[in-house]
């Protein structure tokens, strides 16, 4: 929101997609983060009614077929070693393997039913894809996932949310966390000004 693709937007959503999938709810300039700090668990959310087994105990979780892990094992590899090489080694089968090819496929689909359920009912006008499997899936897969979003969204919120790849790379979550106290500051230090003069006019107004 400071440095990357969502400068400028007041409501967006940023989702980050490595192992585990989920997401950053930006909603007039702040983040949501709910009555226990939870909001975001979008990779929990349902997309098929008693699916694939997921790892929180649920059934059928967007993260049991668009994380990291979830999409190696739908191919048949297995979970253990280098997922980043797996994943891009697999989505470079794609040209080659039908298999492949159905799995990525696949995975476009349930990525965009999962981005237009976020538009649906966030109305962002943003939504970003990041994490390092994000940004791999993002590069092969962008078109279609808009076009996954766009068939399964309501027409007019679809058609003012922009889809993009996150611009800051891997190290966006880095960068981010170093941000936190810096923005903490800076409101504190543009605060600290306001409150002063609410007290001195207090003060002048009450005759003290």
């Amino acid at each position: 929101m400071w440095f990357g693709a969502g400068r400028g937007a007041r409501h967006a959503v940023v989702c980050l997609i490595g192992s585990g999938v989920g997401a950053s709810i930006i909603a007039h300039g702040s983040i949501h983060r709910g009555a226990t700090s939870s909001a975001g668990e979008w990779g929990h959310t349902t997309v098929v009614v008693g699916g694939r087994a997921c790892r929180c105990g649920s059934r059928g979780c967007l993260e049991a077929y668009v994380g990291a892990q979830a999409i190696l094992d739908r191919y048949g590899l297995p979970l253990s070693g280098d997922q980043e090489s797996a994943l891009a080694a697999l989505a470079d089968l794609a040209g080659t393997s039908a298999k492949a090819a159905e799995v990525m496929e696949e995975t476009a689909l349930f990525l965009g039913v999962g981005i237009a359920n976020l538009i649906n009912l966030l109305n962002p006008e943003q939504i970003i894809l990041g994490g390092w499997s994000g940004l791999l899936l993002g590069e092969r897969l962008l078109p279609a996932i808009r076009d996954a979003a766009r068939r399964h969204s309501l027409r007019h919120p679809f058609a003012d949310t922009s889809i993009e790849l996150g611009r800051l790379g891997p190290d966006a979550v880095a960068m981010g966390a170093a941000t936190l106290p810096i923005e903490r500051f800076l409101n504190g230090a543009a605060a600290a000004p306001m409150e002063t003069s609410r007290s001195a006019g207090y003060l002048l107004s009450s005759g003290q």
